[in-house]
């Protein structure tokens, strides 16, 4: 499935999707974009089977756990090894995501959290283990997400007071 071939259930149902998955029902979702909840979730299966909602993730503020440091490193790897590297990062205490960026420097962004200063320092030389060659960490504030709007609000019948 294409994104060309979304039409705007599946859209609105995306747009639902990523401002709350987790307290809008198919009942809801499917109110709201004019369908059943069977049909909600019969789209919603299929948006997953085709690999266009690939997880449902909470956002969590890492400081409130403990992890008082997060961090956003900007790291090199070899771009022929990118995607050997990036399974074996994911398993580094305290990395929470992997980006893979398509540029020749700095092609990964790794969010890092850790509850002290050691425990970034052993995840970073684990990382250079790796082949990892840090180009700069940033010591994140916020993350925040927003749907985005190509599966907009137009195509619910969502109202501004809700």
């Amino acid at each position: 499935m294409a994104s060309e071939e979304l039409d705007s259930v599946d859209k609105g149902i995306l747009y639902l999707l990523q401002k709350d998955a987790r307290n809008n029902t198919t009942n809801a979702i499917g109110e709201q974009v004019g369908v059943s909840s069977s049909t909600v979730a019969n789209r919603i299966n299929k948006l997953e089977e085709n690999g266009i909602i690939t997880g449902y993730h909470p956002t969590i503020d890492f400081e409130q756990t403990g992890m008082g440091h997060h961090l956003l490193v900007m790291a090199t790897v070899p771009i022929n090894n990118q995607g050997e590297i990036v399974d074996d990062l994911v398993r580094v205490p305290g990395v929470v995501s992997v980006s893979e960026l398509l540029t020749n420097n700095a092609n990964l962004s790794i969010e890092l959290v850790g509850q002290n200063k050691q425990e970034i320092e052993k995840s970073i030389g684990e990382m250079s283990d790796l082949g990892v060659d840090i180009e700069r960490i940033d010591m994140l504030k916020r993350i925040r997400a927003f749907p985005y709007n190509h599966f907009g609000k137009e195509f619910t019948n969502e109202d501004d007071t809700g």
